[in-house]
């Protein structure tokens, strides 16, 4: 299966709490609404949710997990375009701080990533996009911990 950009469905609403996301400035637990999107791969047991930031010059902040391990993306979002002809969306992505325990893994990791990005619509609704890109503009750098 691939990812998946919904609305968390109420079947999830446990497993999204269980898995610990931090709010983006990192003090308190990620709020879970029932218009809270992610981008699901349930077969790879892996998920793209965005944090929050995006204002006052501040980046925006997703978190990919996979399989326990939370990875904290920087990301800036650019698009072009109209909601009549379709908005062109790029990710930007900013920072790719690898766990140590995942770092042989990174390949695989940053495929997911950009898969997971090239479905992420924001806040815009499928009819509305014409074109979603994405933009490592980074190298990977290991990181201690989980």
């Amino acid at each position: 299966m691939a990812f998946v950009f919904e609305k968390v469905p109420e079947k999830d609403y446990e497993f999204f709490k269980s898995m610990g996301l931090k709010n983006c400035w990192g003090n308190g637990s990620l709020s879970l609404s029932k218009d809270t999107k992610w981008c699901a791969d349930r077969d790879r047991n892996a998920y793209l949710v965005r944090i929050g930031g995006g204002f006052n010059d501040m980046p925006n902040f997703h978190d990919f997990w996979w399989d326990g391990y939370t990875i904290r993306i920087e990301v800036v979002r650019t698009s072009t375009g109209n909601y009549d002809d379709g908005i062109n969306i790029t990710w930007n992505i900013m920072t790719l701080p690898i766990p140590n325990e995942l770092w042989e893994k990174q390949t695989e990791i940053l495929k997911m990533i950009n898969e997971a990005f090239s479905i992420d619509l924001g806040w815009c609704e499928k009819e509305e996009v014409r074109s979603v890109n994405v933009k490592i503009m980074c190298e990977p750098e290991i990181v201690e911990g989980k």
